[in-house]
């Protein structure tokens, strides 16, 4: 091989790993999850977006798990939320109540959390919703906050859903992408961590976090 064919093929890598590692910090899809799951015999669709955020992970933690019946506070689409576990405000067991403006239309969602992991590098809690009024689909969600082998903080989400009936899992899946639903989400929380502006309008994150 001359080297000339040398040189292209070497820039060719280098190009195509920067993309990957662009493609995987900024805005995953997956971050390592199937596109689907099995949940009790049934297959749920996924979908997952992490973004960097310029904090420690104990700091994005702390908001995102800690403060889990209050996010109606932050989130501009989630009109109202408040516990309904008593004093089990955060961890397993928490449950909570949300009124959700989701494409002008109002949803009721009550959700609880069912599994609570605190390790090192990876923390992750996921809540069923158990009781919903205005969408018509069984949903689990996973947040997840994880140190990446480049020492940055990561958050994600893994919304986990399945139509009601499961034909509409597709339909629910596109009406999702094209609201960005679950990238609004992540965003919502990045944003609100590193600026402190809560209630922030999800129509300003596509220029201020542009997709690679």
């Amino acid at each position: 091989m001359n080297k000339i064919a040398i040189g292209f093929l070497t820039i060719v890598i280098a190009l195509f790993s920067t993309l990957n590692v662009n493609a995987q910090n900024l805005n995953s899809t997956n971050g390592g999850y199937a596109k689907t799951k099995k949940i009790n015999g049934k297959k749920f669709r996924v979908m997952y977006y992490e973004y960097v955020v310029n904090k420690t992970p104990d700091e994005v933690w702390a908001e995102v798990s800690g403060k889990f019946t209050e996010i109606g506070k932050i989130a501009k689409s989630v009109d109202e939320s408040h516990c309904e576990s008593g004093d089990i405000t955060k961890g397993l067991g928490a449950s909570r109540f949300c009124s959700i403006n989701f494409a002008g239309k109002t949803v009721e969602i009550s959700e609880k959390i069912i599994e609570f992991t605190e390790g090192v590098k990876r923390k992750e809690y996921t809540y069923d919703v158990y009781k919903s009024k205005g969408f018509p689909a069984k949903v689990y969600n996973t947040w997840v906050v994880r140190v990446g082998d480049d020492g940055k903080t990561y958050l994600g989400n893994a919304f986990i859903f399945r139509g009601k009936p499961a034909m509409m899992t597709g339909m629910i899946a596109h009406k999702m992408k094209k609201l960005k639903a679950v990238r609004n989400t992540v965003l919502n929380y990045k944003h609100y961590l590193e600026t402190g502006e809560k209630k922030a309008d999800p129509a300003k994150f596509d220029s201020l976090y542009p997709e690679m």
